[in-house]
């Protein structure tokens, strides 16, 4: 199954912003931005296998992979310009889908948003794949942003944490590659009390993945600080998404 979500109206859409989730999400925590940004802000996001749209499906083998297939199936959105955003693990994940771009079809994104991570030779395993469910409900929690009565219900927890581990085995999993930077600007984006990111740290190394540093943006709130700080981050996207595209773009509804 197409790994694309389009959650905007194709033909309304002047530039894309393509979203990858965090691990254990899917392409629907993108559904509502697309009715927030302003016109000709499309947005759509990528979900890997085995959750979403893609229940039932195979979990991806390796980054390698699953950028591939990301990659291809992207390929219609590069007709207009694209943006990426990727939150924690999709924030690796993005800046993997950049290059692959780039190799693949000759085409940067106009930025890369990561956020609410830090760069993938600093990032620290707080948890990880083969831990016990304890530990990774406590992990949870640490973190914040999923309530306590989910946290709780075992339904819950039966369909969520195969799907966490399979994407923390997908990190561990990861091989790093020897890239040079991207041209196109990085804009890291943090909560001001995320347990897992320092965020003028996290910006000094993204920094060495691209030629055109960008001064970070902190948001009230923890590691998930879009859901405490929705409107300031979608305001803060355009704002960035309009400076990419030489202020052509901002349009509000």
């Amino acid at each position: 199954m197409n790994a694309l979500r389009v959650w905007s109206k194709p033909d309304e859409v002047r530039m894309w912003l393509l979203c990858l989730p965090p691990s254990g999400g899917d392409a629907r925590l993108f559904k509502d931005w697309a009715g927030r940004l302003p016109a000709g802000m499309g947005v759509a996001a990528l979900e890997l296998p085995g959750r979403g749209g893609r229940l039932g499906e195979p979990w991806a083998a390796s980054v390698e992979d699953a950028v591939a297939e990301f990659a291809d199936a992207a390929a219609p959105l590069l007709e207009r310009p694209v943006m990426l955003y990727g939150h924690s693990m999709g924030a690796v994940l993005a800046l993997e889908l950049a290059h692959e771009l780039r190799a693949r079809h000759g085409v940067e994104p106009l930025a890369l948003v990561a956020a609410a991570s830090e760069p993938p030779e600093r990032r620290v395993v707080e948890t990880a794949s083969d831990a016990c469910d304890e530990d990774l409900v406590r992990w949870l929690r640490a973190l914040g942003g999923t309530p306590g009565e989910l946290l709780a219900s075992q339904e819950y927890l039966a369909a969520l944490l195969p799907v966490l581990r399979a994407d923390l085995g997908l990190l561990e999993r990861r091989v790093p590659r020897a890239l040079p930077p991207l041209d196109c600007p990085v804009h890291v984006y943090f909560g001001e009390r995320d347990p897992m990111v320092d965020g003028p740290a996290a910006q000094r190394g993204w920094a060495a993945h691209t030629t055109r540093r960008q001064p970070p943006r902190s948001f009230p709130g923890g590691h998930f600080f879009v859901q405490e700080s929705t409107g300031p981050v979608l305001a803060a996207l355009a704002e960035d998404a309009d400076a990419a595209v030489g202020g052509r773009l901002l349009r509000t509804r």
